[in-house]
Formats: C-alpha cells, structure tokens, sequence
C-alpha cells in the first residue's frame, strides 16, 4: 500500500440476539493487523433483547455501537452501518457476520488488493469451518464447497439453465482470484466509492439476496467482483437464525423471485420458465432452503407470491434503474484500470 496514504476501513458487524458470538467476532476484529491503514470496528445492533448492546460497551470499549430500535434486516441494519462510514470518509467497508473469527492479516490482505487493484469494487476471503476452540483454517465450509464446484458460472446455474458467466474477461484480473457469482454478505469487503456509484444494499430484500443483488450491480457499472482464493475467514453459517424457519423459507422464495424478474441480463422469457420451475417445486415444499410438506410449501409460496406482487411497481422501477447503470457502465468495464 501508498506509504503516503493510509486508507480508512470500517469494519461493520449486524446482530440480532447473538450475544454468544461477539466476543469472538469483534475480538479478532480488533486484533487485527492495521499495517498500512487505519481500522474502525463497528457493530449495529439490530434491536436485540439479549444485552448485546450493554455486553458490547462494558467488553469492547474500542467499538463504535449503533443501537436501532427495531429490526431493519440484514440489509438495512449494514446500511444503517454504511452510511454512517460513508459520512466519515471510509475508503472500504467490510461487512462480516457475528458467527465468523477473523484473522489477523484477513483485513489487510483485502484492503492490500483492493489498494493495488482499483477495479476491483468487492472482494471477499474464502469461508472455512468455523470451530471456537481453534483458529486453523484447514476445512472448507458447506458455501465455499458449493462457490468452487459453481466457479464462475451464473448466480442460478445449480438449478440447470445455460446463462452467461458475469465473470470478467481473464486478462486484467488481480492473481489468486475467482470471480464467483457473488461475494456472500457474511465476509464482503466492498469499496466505498463504488458504494456511492451503485447504492447501497437494496432494503426491499430484508434479508437474502442482497449481497448477490449487490454484486451484480457493481459488475453493470463495470466494478470487478472476486473471492481471493488465498485469505479465508471462520464462518459458522446461520448465525442466531434457525435455517429452516418459515421466516427464512419465505424470505428466501420470495427474494429469489424478485431478483430474478430485477435482472436485466435475464429475457422475460427465459427468466419465466425458470421461475415456473421453481414455482412447482416450491408449492410440493421443495424450497431452496430445505423440503417441507406440500401444505406449508403451498401456503408459505402462496405468502411469498402476494409479497411480490405487491411490488410490481418496485420491480419495474429496479428494471429502470439496472438497464441505467449497465449502459453508464459498459459491458465488460473494469473501474480503475488503465
């Protein structure tokens, strides 16, 4: 990095009654190697019940707190975080789970790539295993297995349809890198003033597909998106949320709609058998989150489709707005590069 300058990281972390994960989380945080640049550590607290925000003052003194009175998600509680970074001049800010162990050279190896490339406008390690008695980094976990077998293939190809890849072309890519479909939101270190381009994460989600909605913003506007195959991070995976609630089943059906029908690269008629595929599957309790009986499939598809069709006009409006920043872009971009 410029031994003239030293860029701002704010690091932001979101919980919601998942007090037994911070100690771990914001202490290794803290225990960062801030060679080259200067580390702030924040942790939103997305209206918990569990004295998280009172643990967190007493224990961690160095934390920046923001205390929100009711649950905002996932993605408006790391807003609330983001644009309190963007006002303060952050070059980059990294949005990292509850459940994870962050070692100390993580966050200077993505803010060192992210100084040497400037195209790059999201990064993120790779996950491993998460284990609270240990810091090694020998096992993969169940999302990375799954983003390796995927490669670089679009962010649906596990369910079979041929799309183009929205990986960049090979020549100007940083080493060790895997432009994978998406940069998962539990470990994403993101460059703030691709932030200010793009927007931030879209709060119409709540939760799911927010960090893929992102990514695929920043490649329309001609940001490069990559995992680094050579940093990795301890990630648990679900954090306080139980997977197989009907909060995360319905959630997860309806967001995976939405992005669909938001996606400009997708044909409306492609995207509709696609979407019927999954409608079928997802009325049997075939959900992407896990298999349920017919019944419940039925009645929480049913629950997720008047979500969306009450936001016809939200989508319509999103189309608008990707179709706008895919032409600024250009095809193929690459932000920085000379």
């Amino acid at each position: 990095m410029n031994s003239e300058r030293r860029p701002r990281v704010v690091t932001i972390t979101v919980g919601t009654n998942e007090l037994c994960w911070l100690d771990r989380c914001l202490g290794s945080l803290l225990d960062s190697d801030t060679t080259g640049f200067d580390l702030e550590v924040c942790y939103v607290d997305n209206d918990s019940a569990d004295g998280s925000v009172e643990h967190v003052r007493a224990t961690w003194p160095a934390v920046t707190i923001i205390r929100n009175d009711r649950n905002l998600g996932f993605a408006g509680a790391n807003n609330v975080g983001i644009r309190r970074a963007l006002e303060s001049g952050a070059d980059y800010v990294f949005l990292v789970n509850p459940d994870t162990w962050t070692p100390p050279d993580l966050v200077r190896g993505l803010t060192e790539l992210a100084e040497e490339w400037p195209e790059y406008g999201i990064v993120g390690p790779l996950q491993y295993r998460y284990d609270p008695d240990s810091t090694a980094l020998d096992e993969f976990n169940e999302w990375t297995h799954t983003a390796l077998w995927l490669g670089e293939q679009h962010a649906f190809a596990g369910d079979g349809i041929a799309h183009p890849s929205p990986a960049g072309l090979p020549k100007g890519r940083a080493p060790r890198t895997l432009e994978h479909a998406y940069v998962q939101g539990s470990a994403l270190f993101a460059r703030t003033a691709m932030l200010r381009e793009i927007g931030l994460l879209d709060e119409v989600l709540h939760t799911y597909y927010e960090e893929t909605d992102l990514c695929r913003r920043a490649r329309w506007a001609g940001w490069r998106v990559a995992l680094h195959l050579d940093l990795g991070i301890q990630h648990r995976g679900g954090g306080g949320a139980t997977v197989a609630s009907t909060y995360s089943r319905v959630h997860m059906r309806r967001n995976r709609y939405y992005y669909l029908f938001t996606d400009v690269d997708w044909h409306p008629a492609k995207a509709a058998r696609l979407a019927g595929r999954w409608l079928v599957a997802d009325l049997m309790g075939r959900s992407v989150v896990g298999r349920v009986p017919a019944a419940t499939g039925a009645r929480e598809t049913i629950e997720a489709l008047r979500w969306l069709a009450d936001r016809v006009p939200t989508m319509r409006s999103r189309r608008r707005d990707h179709r706008a920043l895919r032409a600024r872009g250009g095809r193929g971009a690459a932000k920085g590069a000379s």
